[in-house]
């Protein structure tokens, strides 16, 4: 996300968010998708529930 300029809100989330949605989706995530998870960490791992647990 550095290269992108993206500073996460909550960064250890949005790792853990990247690494997710990469394992699913079997493909690099977009620079759109990145800004999306870098923004919205704790909105969007409510889509994950009990996965991001710690």
């Amino acid at each position: 996300m550095d290269g992108l300029g993206i500073e996460p809100v909550d960064e250890d989330l949005a790792f853990k968010l990247v690494q997710l949605c990469n394992a699913q989706t079997g493909r690099p995530l977009t620079d759109d998708e990145l800004r999306l998870i870098g923004g919205y960490p704790r909105e969007l791992a409510l889509l994950f529930p009990g996965q991001l647990d710690d």
